[in-house]
């Protein structure tokens, strides 16, 4: 619908601001996967660090445990960890997500490997060497059978 009034001015002014529309909407539009990328990488990284803060409340917990005799591991409880562990972990790191104790060194007071879920973002802990693994996992269909 360019205005057809005879006018050159008006034509040119027309197809400038026409020009200057789709420049920026391309421009906001190949942005956003960027952004979204950025915004996810952010999120990666508060899961990594709740990961962390796990990982020194279960250090801390082991240690406990170990110097009052307790039983730090139960593979068959909540989290692999006896359910008092496991309240004691989630209270002292705060976290949001749900973990999994995956290995103990041969006393059962170490952790070796940890698994921490957190929305659509899996972290696994690896004490040697020490690694932490950050995943991120959208799920794109489900489907349920009735």
């Amino acid at each position: 619908m360019i205005p057809n009034n005879g006018d050159p001015e008006n034509r040119k002014w027309f197809v400038r601001s026409l020009s200057l529309i789709l420049l920026i909407l391309t421009i906001v539009i190949a942005a956003i996967p960027g952004a979204l990328l950025i915004m996810r990488r952010a999120d990666a990284q508060v899961a990594l660090g709740n990961a962390k803060s796990l990982r020194l409340a279960l250090d801390t917990a082991a240690k406990e445990c170990y110097g009052s005799g307790q039983i730090f591991c139960d593979p068959s409880s909540l989290g692999g960890v006896t359910e008092e562990v496991w309240q004691q972990v989630i209270n002292d790191s705060k976290i949001p997500g749900d973990f999994w104790v995956l290995q103990t060194d041969e006393s059962g007071y170490e952790v070796r490997r940890f698994h921490y879920q957190e929305g659509g973002f899996s972290v696994t802990y690896c004490r040697e060497p020490l690694t932490y693994e950050v995943f991120y996992q959208e799920e794109l269909i489900r489907a349920e059978e009735r």
